[in-house]
């Protein structure tokens, strides 16, 4: 996700943040029972219909090639192209931290044949955060999550702490001295350390970069002191030696780090996690979704696939439509007591 110029809304009251997050979430629930309503009955006679697919379909994927989303989309775009024996071509259309990419599939033909593969903050940071979103929470049908992604706090190799318990008692003494990079105001990375720092009640200085690639690159270069960064990236720089390893933001170990120690452990109920899931446009026929669902859950058993996610240091996949909104809800909530401190805080760099 890159910054928020110009689309930063204005700093709410706090009774309207919380009516927003309720909105959003009622959004979310209403979308996934309509859409699940329509995938299970499915009374009308598959006959009667055309096959689906009998065409290409077209992933959005709303970032960059050779990135996290990158991967997961063209990994299940292939087995899909597999299975089908049609083709599934990866379109990738970066920009507007994500918005360009979600507004393209909520746009499309509610046919099927136009996907979107989206990162959580497309709907959970994003509507909150932006105003006038050019799509909406219902404007999408959950399908399935495609993969969760874990995250590692890195240090800079010459940072004057050590352990994350060095790092805690230092910045409680020193607030506002340590920098963390990110990639940019609201970005993933962003939104891990916010939560970070209000769960372990210290304050820490933002650093926003373009892109989180050119944030890592800053730590490593000792330019910024602290980072959360995906796992499969930060794991072969740690092993290299180029950034420190302090911690595991999430609950379970991480391939090719297993010994690194858990923030829970020190800062009591933080866990921080980022996912992918797939999305069809709102209204695309019941027999479309069922297809889908049951094209995904196959794609996610495959030994191949599973292998190299994990190998990427994520985890598969495992909820469905519903399963994906409700987790929406959750994440959505779980944010609330930071995007508005982020906010504030990136309407005054302005």
């Amino acid at each position: 996700m890159m910054g928020w110029p110009k689309m930063i809304a204005s700093e709410p009251s706090a009774n309207e943040a919380s009516r927003r997050m309720e909105t959003i979430m009622l959004k979310l629930a209403r979308g996934a029972l309509a859409a699940l309503s329509l995938a299970v009955p499915l009374a009308v006679p598959l006959a009667a219909a055309a096959a689906y697919p009998d065409r290409p379909v077209t992933l959005v994927v709303p970032s960059v090639p050779g990135g996290a989303a990158d991967v997961v989309g063209r990994l299940v775009a292939a087995e899909m192209s597999k299975q089908w024996g049609v083709p599934v071509i990866v379109e990738n259309r970066a920009g507007g931290a994500g918005v360009i990419g979600a507004q393209a599939v909520a746009r499309a033909k509610p046919d099927g044949y136009t996907l979107l593969l989206g990162p959580d903050a497309s709907f959970t940071a994003v509507p909150y955060l932006m105003q006038d979103v050019p799509y909406r929470t219902e404007d999408f049908a959950p399908v399935a999550t495609l993969a969760t992604l874990q995250y590692v706090l890195v240090a800079a190799p010459t940072a004057p702490f050590k352990s994350l318990r060095e790092l805690l008692e230092q910045a409680r003494a020193r607030p506002d001295a340590i920098t963390y990079a990110s990639g940019g105001p609201g970005s993933t990375h962003h939104l891990a350390m916010a939560l970070f720092e209000h769960a372990a009640g210290i304050s820490l200085k933002h650093v926003p970069y373009k892109a989180a690639p050119q944030g890592f690159v800053g730590v490593m270069g000792s330019q910024v002191d602290l980072m959360f960064i995906v796992a499969s990236t930060a794991v072969p720089q740690i092993k290299a030696g180029k950034v420190q390893g302090l911690a595991n933001a999430g609950a379970a170990p991480i391939a090719g780090a297993p010994d690194l120690p858990m923030v829970k452990d020190e800062v009591k109920d933080f866990t921080f996690y980022s996912w992918f899931g797939l999305f069809a446009p709102a209204r695309t026929p019941a027999p479309v979704l069922a297809d889908l669902q049951r094209a995904v859950a196959t794609v996610l058993k495959s030994p191949e696939v599973r292998d190299k996610m994990q190998a990427q240091g994520m985890i598969v996949g495992d909820q469905d439509g519903l399963g994906l909104s409700e987790r929406i809800a959750h994440d959505t909530r779980v944010l609330a007591p930071v995007l508005s401190d982020i906010k504030t805080a990136t309407s005054k760099q302005q």
